[in-house]
């Protein structure tokens, strides 16, 4: 190869040339990554098969750049190969092709971030239809004509081939010759592929197959991110967390209790399928006290390394709490019994009053805490003529609901607010568990009003009001 004769051509880059540079940009598919493992090494590759043109003459390719998208890479690079399918040319040695890849920083124009070059002279003679393969642990070109196989990035500044640099045709940077400068760099994003300059008159040809980047991805451990608790009762969750497995089979459970010590651990889910994108893990866990905060973290963990995804908390509602209802009866004409149903071990409020006509003055009678679901809870004379009780787990505000009896017929009588609605219930009996049955639903125009007027169908009925 006669570097005299080629050298002064490629230094001169007439501007005329230079102001001729343009962007031709094509939409391009990118196929999806093909993925492979051997050894504990990850391939994922990324292709776009439309075809280069290479022009005859001091002129870019067509697309220039050629581009490849690329998504956000799992685990540790270590290596990038660049495969050019379906390259013909007149003469090989014409060729200059430069790799830049999404790093986050500004080259010369129009280009950004690392660039390597790849092909600068390389070979010697014309070739048809070879796919080649550009590695760092690769043999160099030979000054030959070239064959299928995989070659050494090589672009010399010593030898007069260099992508120019001296401010003259700014648009390329002198390209490093090792793929490997791009560990450490933004991987994720778009990398052009820029073929330029072919010099030599008469010379011309393609990439036809278009090209493809190869990483070579070691496993690193898991990330990994809590999510949150769901489908949570009084004594069960769900416990939610994002891992992505990193390249290496990734177990995951969760860690949790009353406090940051945690103490409990969930059952286990192993990831060993889809190992490259991040997947949820929702694992349950039971037996949780009610009306508590719990602490969760998630663990994943694989051959490289354990992750933890931080503390998080989520709160038990309480045990519910039945609705309690009182009744009240006369023993010997003047003793009053009171009787109580409800949640045993829940605190009641009762009150007592000696007149419905609002406002109604309710004053503590008692207070207790159920032992039995029915339970007795006071004997003793009737101090009033007219005496009113009500039951709630503090002391009740609206609604009231008092009921009476008028030349045999029952008249229900509520107190409450104005404005608001309210579900009448009806019980026919009291022991547990009591059946409430819908017995008519109205809204108050009045702090009281009479809402029932008719005949008792029962010999015993028992009523009660709830604000809708």
């Amino acid at each position: 190869m006669n570097f005299n004769s080629i050298t002064p051509a490629r230094q001169a880059c007439p501007r005329r040339q230079c102001a001729g540079f343009g962007w031709l940009l094509l939409p391009l598919l990118l196929l999806l990554p093909f993925a492979s493992g051997a050894g504990g090494v990850t391939i994922l590759s990324f292709t776009n098969p439309a075809p280069i043109t290479i022009i005859d003459g001091y002129v870019n390719g067509s697309p220039y750049p050629s581009t490849i998208q690329v998504p956000t890479l799992p685990g540790a690079l270590q290596s990038v190969t660049v495969t050019l399918y379906g390259l013909s040319d007149t003469n090989t040695e014409d060729i200059d092709i430069l790799l830049s890849g999404p790093a986050d920083i500004t080259g010369p124009p129009n280009i950004s971030g690392p660039t390597v070059g790849l092909m600068c002279s390389a070979g010697d003679g014309s070739v048809t239809n070879i796919t080649i393969t550009l590695a760092d642990d690769a043999p160099p070109f030979p000054n030959t004509p070239l064959t299928s196989g995989a070659y050494q990035p090589s672009c010399d500044p010593a030898s007069g081939f260099a992508f120019p640099d001296d401010g003259f045709c700014p648009f390329f940077q002198e390209g490093a010759n090792q793929l490997s400068d791009f560990i450490g760099t933004t991987l994720n994003g778009t990398w052009n592929l820029y073929e330029f300059f072919d010099y030599f008159v008469g010379s011309s040809g393609s990439i036809s197959g278009g090209w493809s980047l190869s990483f070579a991805l070691l496993p690193i451990a898991p990330a990994v991110t809590n999510q949150y608790a769901t489908n949570v009762t009084v004594s069960n969750a769900t416990l939610n967390a994002t891992v992505t497995p990193e390249l290496s089979a990734t177990t995951v459970f969760f860690e949790y209790g009353l406090t940051t010590n945690y103490g409990n651990f969930s059952p286990t889910n192993t990831l060993d399928s889809d190992l490259v994108d991040a997947t949820n893990v929702a694992l349950p866990i039971t037996g949780l006290p009610p009306g508590s905060t719990l602490h969760f973290q998630a663990v994943a963990q694989n051959s490289v390394g354990t992750n933890f995804g931080g503390d998080s908390t989520f709160i038990t509602p309480p045990n519910p709490v039945a609705a309690p209802s009182l009744h009240a009866s006369l023993a010997n004409t003047s003793t009053l019994v009171l009787t109580l149903n409800g949640s045993t071990g829940s605190n009641y409020w009762l009150v007592s009053a000696t007149n419905l006509s609002p406002p109604i003055t309710w004053t503590l009678f008692t207070n207790v805490t159920l032992t039995n679901t029915n339970q007795v809870i006071n004997i003793g004379p009737l101090t009033s003529q007219m005496r009113f009780f009500a039951v709630g787990t503090a002391p009740p505000a609206a609604p009231v609901l008092a009921a009476s009896l008028a030349n045999a017929s029952l008249v229900l009588t509520l107190y409450g607010n104005p404005g608001t609605s309210y579900a009448i219930l009806l019980a026919t009996n009291l022991s547990p568990a009591i059946t409430w049955a819908p017995f008519t639903n109205l809204t108050l125009t009045n702090s009281s009003q009479v809402i029932y007027t008719g005949p008792l169908t029962n010999q015993m009925e028992f009523f009660q009001a709830r604000q809708q």
